[in-house]
């Protein structure tokens, strides 16, 4: 995990993602979304994805966060994520939180 840490101190993005799947496998979700979110700020698709979910499901943080899932899985689907364009047409047929309002 040493390695992980210092390709992702170094702008690494996949290192970034990788260190959050390791947390999240841990069951160290806070750590997880951290390192997902740090992921997706530097624009990692997947990293996009995945810290849409974790929003999405509450994983990892205090309480779900529909607007700003749905911002990120927005994000993830304009780079290509098939999944994240599929999650947040889910979104939006549940009404879930203001999804609606992103665009």
């Amino acid at each position: 995990m040493a390695f992980l840490e210092k390709a992702a101190g170094q702008g690494h993005t996949h290192a970034m993602h990788m260190l959050g799947e390791l947390h999240r496998l841990r069951r160290e979700h806070e750590q997880a979304v951290g390192w997902f979110t740090m992921g997706a700020e530097a624009g990692l698709p997947e990293s996009k994805l995945t810290l849409a979910f974790c929003l999405d499901t509450g994983e990892g943080v205090a309480a779900p966060d529909y607007p700003a899932a749905a911002d990120w899985y927005r994000q993830a689907a304009d780079a290509g994520e098939c999944e994240a364009a599929n999650n947040l047409s889910h979104m939006y047929s549940v009404c879930r939180g203001r999804a609606w309002q992103i665009f």
